[in-house]
């Protein structure tokens, strides 16, 4: 009995070279509001680049030249929303597979009669939904912006182009922060792997002992 109970105090601290907690411990779901928002987002970003294709056509075949000027300022600005959204759905469902990968392992462990234990969040789980979002405002905002300057092109055409010097950057900003929001998630999923591994070797190793 006292080495069992020394087994269960330890294997909350570490697993491996990394920090565990019990289960039951864990704070906020993020893996379970992801899994209900990647396919919306995937079916906004969609539509999104769809308007954006549209308005393409209506830009082709506006009458005027200013007209012309001002949907070319601000359809770029939905297209890389769009595409912002698509990026978006990517990471949310990343993050669905950090709770299948969770949850998964904890069955296995309950299913031993072990201490359902999980992976400590590392900083690049906090930081990763946070990064995206960022981007994702980014866009947005970038959008609104392009429809006021496209509302300058005909009475203000000097502080339009002053706008559009740094509206074409942002645009490129908002989706490396996505894309870095990505690639974290990719780590925390390294690690969340690396963990099962660890967890599965360390219940053998004690098992054997």
């Amino acid at each position: 009995m006292a080495t069992h109970a020394h087994h269960t105090s330890v294997s909350t601290l570490r697993v491996g070279a990394q920090s565990a907690i019990p289960r039951d411990r864990e704070g906020f779901d993020m893996p379970a509001l992801a899994r209900r928002m990647y396919l919306p987002m995937a079916a906004m970003g969609l539509m999104a680049v769809v308007a954006g294709i549209v308005v393409g056509v209506i830009q082709a075949t506006a009458d005027t030249p200013l007209r012309v000027s001002q949907l070319a300022v601000w359809n770029p600005g939905l297209l890389f929303l769009g595409v912002g959204l698509l990026l978006s759905a990517v990471t949310f469902l990343l993050a669905t597979i950090l709770g299948e990968l969770r949850d998964g392992g904890a069955a296995v462990q309950t299913a031993l009669g072990e201490k359902a234990l999980i992976l400590r969040r590392p900083w690049t789980g906090y930081l990763f939904p946070a990064v995206m979002m960022m981007g994702l405002m980014l866009l947005m905002v970038d959008l609104v912006i392009g429809f006021v300057q496209a509302a300058k092109l005909d009475s203000d055409p000097g502080g339009a182009a002053d706008i559009g010097a740094w509206l074409g950057p942002l645009r490129f900003a908002g989706v490396a922060l996505i894309l870095t929001g990505v690639t974290l998630a990719l780590a925390t999923i390294v690690r969340a792997l690396r963990f099962q591994a660890d967890r599965v070797v360390q219940i053998a190793a004690e098992r054997q002992a």
